[in-house]
């Protein structure tokens, strides 16, 4: 549905994104994940033709945005970071006034109804929008964006700033637009975007540092020990199977520092090849392979 072909974007001398390229699909809810100023919200203005890239090309349902920018942008619903709103329009007034942007046939009653319906604000739409909470608010960013109806959603940040029950609400509405829209949301904080999201896409210094399912790349753990002791290697070895890793730090340190990447428990495994080889463990943790991405970003 959107295709991301090694954009790059200049800002004079500065590149603030640099080669990215993936694919977003129907259905699957994307999170664009990645330390702040890692590129995350120029990403998206790309996306949306608030910017051009200054390399690469996007296209959306086969149509380039450079070459078909209103027809691509028609395709798009978007909420941008800080989520700007008219705040003394009433809410059912905002919904239609962002209606008209796009068609003016858009902006009848029902419409705005179904609409405001579908994201639990059918009882605030005669509200005035400064009078209504922060997670209310994010509900008519949220309709203003779906108002006519698109098949990419693209957020940025859509959770920043609210309470925990708001931030629940706002998961539960996103995963129900799911079923026939491809969605990116983008954030800096990892607990959110599992607790959103089918798949990922880490950046960090606007370049692509990993990608994939959200089950494949949280389903493995990095093991990271201290070892001290001889054949190391060649007994950690015998432990990994072809979709593991093992790596181990220079073998003349005394001190190994060793890292395995496995979807299994081996706990108990090393643990008894270090009784059987008389090996020193100075330390062993695990953590989420996803979790290890994000905090190694810099």
């Amino acid at each position: 549905m959107v295709k991301v072909n090694t954009i790059s974007k200049y800002f004079g001398k500065e590149k603030a994104v640099d080669g990215l390229s993936f694919e977003l699909k129907k259905g699957e809810i994307t999170g664009l994940l990645g330390p702040n100023g890692a590129g995350k919200s120029t990403t998206m203005r790309m996306i949306t033709s608030y910017l051009f890239p200054s390399k690469g090309t996007i296209s959306i349902n086969g149509l380039d945005t450079q070459k078909h920018t209103l027809e691509t942008q028609r395709l798009i619903g978007y909420i941008p970071e800080n989520n700007p709103l008219y705040t003394e329009m009433l809410v059912y007034d905002y919904l239609e006034m962002s209606a008209r942007f796009f068609d003016s046939a858009l902006a009848d009653i029902k419409r705005i109804k179904e609409t405001a319906k579908s994201v639990g604000l059918s009882d605030k739409l005669m509200t005035s929008i400064h009078e209504l909470s922060k997670g209310y608010r994010q509900r008519v960013a949220l309709a203003a964006a779906l108002i006519h109806n698109p098949s990419v959603l693209i957020m940025d940040e859509p959770t920043e700033g609210l309470d925990p029950n708001q931030r629940q609400d706002i998961h539960r509405l996103i995963k129900s637009l799911s079923k026939d829209k491809a969605i990116l949301i983008s954030s800096h904080v990892l607990q959110e975007v599992k607790a959103m999201c089918t798949s990922v896409i880490v950046i960090n210094k606007g370049r692509l540092a990993a990608s994939g399912s959200l089950d494949s790349l949280s389903g493995y753990k990095t093991i990271k020990m201290q070892l001290e002791g001889s054949r190391i290697k060649d007994e950690l070895s015998k432990l990994i199977k072809k979709d593991e890793k093992l790596k181990i730090s220079d073998d003349k340190a005394k001190i190994k520092e060793v890292r395995i990447s496995t979807k299994k428990e081996i706990h108990p495994e090393i643990s008894a090849l270090a009784s059987k080889n008389k090996w020193i463990i100075w330390e062993m943790q695990a953590e989420d392979s996803l979790e290890e991405i994000f905090k190694e970003l810099k």
